[in-house]
């Protein structure tokens, strides 16, 4: 399993879990907030009611003609209340009021006048000078039939002026008349749990997305540069990402710059050793010669080994400095076209002139490309130059630049003899030379080597093939 699905997986599930945990302690709590309320509002209720209803003195009775009539006529009263979507057309309360014994002696359902209520709690607690309170279901099939009672005391004053309790008047509402607000509450709660949870889950997927796409270029650039690759640095937004990617490109350089050496120590003492010991051979042999023309043929090689040995010197260098470049420092616009007539025009006339060699061109128009118009010049004369050493007289070179639309195309061919076989694997190898037909001699073996890291310095692909019937193709590709 890929590690931005890990971590996008664990992400959810933590997040998940809290917001579930989150959202149920919610809506534990809301019912017992809206029952609480409800309380709330019957105590004030019950203590309204109270004083309207209580005796001049403690002798008196309790005054029920002050309620009774109020309370039937809201009862038969229409309501028409919108709460929280909740429609509410009459009012649903029950009261009751009992003596200082507890026996009811008003009832507003008409139905347990005369009973004693002194056992139950609202009535029992309000009678002792404390908070009664009582939930009971009326119905025991149902257990949405619970009622919630507050009792509250009726004072009056004694002979002495002390208040006494004369009475205790109840008011109860159905806890089921809170259900509609709590279940609204509930779905709300879940509605919106639900929208935060998607809204969580996308951006946890933006982020583990972000940080395996942040991942997959760190990976990308490390496999380039394994293969050996030119490759910039990946710029990621993360500092500790970032300061990841900067930890590679030093341990990248650091490698490269130890291979590098031991490559081109090896490399290069190799090709030196041919040069140096006919140099050596020819001073020791010049001295002792006195044959006037076998001394004019041993300085011959001599500058002619020096001369090799300096063009190997500077290419080693100039392929260097290509190397340890990462990116084009300020690319510009480059016409292709153009580019390639001139350095056609350069070497065409001498060619003609000592080899009978044409160059036929066939180039589509303003085919521009962003690159350095210095190394492009050279790469392409680069590969003209090898096209040169391997054709025959009275050849033709082709020149194709086609525009497609997956990029630029550049094909350079030759009508020679071709790469060998064994030769096919080793081509692009520094150093690695075949011997030109017309001399016998090899180059320095660095040139196919500087054209390659030109074309990677412009994200661009070089490859050599073996034409169907004679010579060798070498095909750029600039990508768009």
């Amino acid at each position: 399993m890929k590690f931005g699905i890990k971590l996008f997986l664990a992400y959810a599930g933590i997040l998940g879990l809290g917001i579930y945990f989150f959202l149920n302690s919610m809506l534990l709590e809301v019912k017992p907030g809206l029952r609480q309320s409800l309380e709330t509002a019957l105590i004030d209720t019950s203590n309204l009611l109270a004083e309207v209803i209580a005796p001049s003195t403690i002798n008196d009775p309790i005054q029920i003609q002050l309620l009774k009539p109020a309370i039937e006529k809201t009862l038969r009263r229409p309501i028409n209340a919108t709460i929280w979507s909740h429609k509410q057309a009459k009012t649903d309360l029950r009261v009751y009021v009992t003596n200082r014994q507890g026996v009811v002696i008003y009832d507003s359902s008409n139905r347990d006048v005369g009973a004693d209520y002194s056992q139950w709690n609202d009535v029992y607690l309000t009678l002792q000078g404390r908070y009664g309170a009582r939930s009971t279901q009326e119905n025991p099939q149902d257990n949405f039939s619970s009622v919630m009672y507050i009792g509250a005391p009726i004072y009056a004053p004694s002979e002495k002026g002390e208040q006494q309790i004369a009475g205790v008047i109840s008011v109860g509402k159905p806890n089921v008349s809170v259900e509609p607000f709590w279940q609204a509450a509930r779905d709300n709660i879940r509605s919106k749990g639900m929208w935060l949870l998607i809204a969580a889950a996308l951006a946890g997927a933006l982020l583990a997305t972000w940080l395996s796409l942040s991942i997959h270029r760190l990976v990308d650039y490390a496999q380039k540069v394994s293969k050996g690759e030119q490759s910039q640095t990946p710029k990621l937004s993360d500092p500790d990402l970032a300061q990841l990617a900067d930890a590679m490109e030093q341990m990248r350089a650091a490698l490269d710059g130890k291979q590098y050496i031991e490559e081109y120590t090896l490399s290069l003492t190799h090709e030196m050793k041919s040069p140096l010991t006919t140099l050596q051979g020819a001073a020791e042999l010049i001295a002792v010669v006195d044959n006037k023309e076998m001394q004019q043929q041993l300085a011959q090689n001599i500058e002619t080994q020096t001369e090799r040995l300096k063009a190997l010197v500077d290419k080693v260098l100039s392929l260097a400095r290509l190397e340890n470049r990462a990116a084009l420092e300020s690319p510009e616009q480059v016409d292709l076209t153009q580019l390639i007539q001139h350095e056609c025009e350069q070497i065409s006339l001498s060619l003609k002139q000592q080899r009978q060699i044409n160059i036929y061109l066939e180039l589509d128009e303003n085919v521009k490309i962003a690159g350095d118009p210095l190394l492009l010049a050279q790469a392409i004369r680069g590969l003209l130059d090898n096209a040169i050493d391997f054709s025959p007289d009275n050849s033709q070179i082709e020149i194709h630049l086609n525009a497609l639309d997956s990029g630029i195309e550049l094909i350079i061919s030759d009508q020679g003899s071709g790469i060998p076989e064994y030769a096919l694997a080793q081509i692009w190898n520094r150093f690695y030379s075949l011997p030109r037909p017309n001399t016998g001699q090899k180059s320095t073996g660095l040139g196919l080597s500087f054209v390659r890291q030109i074309a990677q310095l412009h994200h661009a692909t070089i490859a050599l093939k073996n034409r169907d019937k004679t010579g060798v193709e070498a095909k750029f590709h600039f990508p768009k």
